[in-house]
């Protein structure tokens, strides 16, 4: 391994799983001497539970700490982190500071990038990784990695991107071509950290596509993980109210709102999708690939706001191209619909329900695309009076017109029915 250290990543806010995410990172290291930690912690005084004292006289540990009420999102602590506390160290390890690792964790990581290098690639390895359970671990750990999914897009223009399971993983023997880099796990070179300088002005929104297209325009090569080497909690109880928008909502502090807002204009400059003039300056895009390279390799058309069908279902990039023209290529995308389902107890005032139809109908009233709420969504419902509310997201080559709720009683069969023009919202 000649030596070579890393680097981990950690921006914290108010988190209870700082210090353990440290203890099991030394803990399961096979070399824990070369491991270095680059930590932003953003702490409330009155908490305790995330004191990094104990680590003041380790040469691995450089802190810069700061008030939670001074924090300015999550892009400006990691900004913090690469500028301020990253050396000369040989890998980074990007992460957020709620982890947990598997045994030689750090050896296996560096074998891999090795492979990768060895194979011709310039490598990025990262991505969603499963998750752990902070209240039953380690019993709640998924044991089987996850990709990247592109679920839809947003109406302000960035990509949802949630994970899901790996097709026949257990067949896969290293690390495979990823279209997303995620923010809590990207491993790679230092030059890398360097090259990529994480952008102050997103608060929150938008990290990863940001990350994900630099990188790529840069000339890195980005690959998933083909099995479990850490996990991520993806749970938010253990910090129920800590979080740093409930924080700045309490304070009456929109920065966290402006702050997205803010970003997911600089994110649309990024893609391509509007210009608004603004000089991205170190955080645009690299030269060694463009854009539409990018759009290529991941079937993905930010302008359309759409997906090729091989995107969405799932496959591994990069995305064939068997066109004969730009032309062709263009065609070949389905926009992607996004819809804020929120379905209120007045609306639908029966007690007798089976079920209640969502229906996104075109101008004829023909429905393009239909979901059946029956399940605990339902019971709740009719019981407490619980709104169903929920993203339904679908690709469509016709945008719908409208949505209907629709209920659909057990003695009475099809019941109270509300419809709503999409047109006017």
């Amino acid at each position: 391994m000649l030596d070579r250290t890393i680097f981990i990543h950690l921006p914290a806010y108010r988190d209870p799983e700082l210090i353990p995410t440290i203890k099991d990172a030394l803990a399961n290291a096979k070399f824990p001497d070369r491991i270095r930690f680059g930590i932003c912690r953003q702490y409330n005084p009155e908490d305790g539970f995330d004191d990094l004292s104990e680590f003041d006289e380790d040469p691995r540990f450089k802190v810069k700490e700061m008030l939670y009420t001074q924090a300015k999102g999550l892009a400006y602590a990691r900004a913090v982190i690469n500028d301020e506390l990253l050396e000369d160290e040989d890998f980074v390890l990007q992460l957020d500071s709620h982890h947990r690792f598997t045994e030689n964790w750090d050896t296996t990581l560096i074998d891999w990038y090795d492979e990768l290098v060895e194979s011709g690639y310039n490598p990025i390895i990262g991505g969603y990784l499963p998750m752990y359970n902070p209240f039953n671990d380690p019993d709640g750990r998924v044991q089987e990695p996850w990709i990247s999914d592109a679920a839809c897009f947003y109406p302000f223009g960035t990509i949802f991107i949630r994970p899901t399971g790996v097709k026949d993983w257990q067949n896969l023997t290293k690390p495979y071509p990823a279209r997303f880099l995620s923010g809590h796990f990207a491993f790679g070179s230092n030059k890398w950290a360097k090259d990529i300088k994480h952008d102050p002005n997103i608060f929150f929104a938008g990290e990863e596509i940001n990350l994900t297209v630099r990188s790529f325009t840069h000339g890195y090569d980005l690959f998933h993980p083909h099995r479990v080497v850490i996990w991520h909690a993806t749970m938010r109880e253990e910090r129920s109210n800590m979080l740093v928008w409930d924080d700045m909502s309490r304070r009456g502090d929109s920065t966290w709102w402006e702050g997205n807002e803010s970003a997911r204009s600089r994110i649309r400059q990024l893609l391509g999708v509007e210009d608004r003039i603004l000089d991205l300056g170190d955080y645009d895009l690299g030269t060694k690939r463009s854009l539409r390279d990018y759009e290529k390799y991941a079937g993905i058309h930010f302008k359309k706001r759409a997906f090729q069908q091989y995107t969405k279902d799932n496959n591994f990039a990069p995305n064939p191209y068997p066109y004969e023209s730009e032309e062709d290529w263009e065609e070949s995308f389905i926009p992607s619909f996004y819809y804020l389902v929120n379905v209120e107890r007045s609306m639908l005032p029966g007690d007798d329900y089976e079920s209640i139809l969502v229906s996104f109908d075109d101008e004829d009233g023909i429905g393009i695309h239909q979901t059946y709420i029956s399940d605990q969504r339902l019971t709740e419902f009719l019981e407490k009076g619980k709104s169903i509310h929920y993203e339904e997201m679908f690709l469509t080559e016709k945008i719908p017109s409208r949505v209907v709720y629709w209920a659909i009683g057990k003695e009475s069969g099809w019941a109270e029915r509300v419809e709503i023009n999409l047109c006017n919202e």
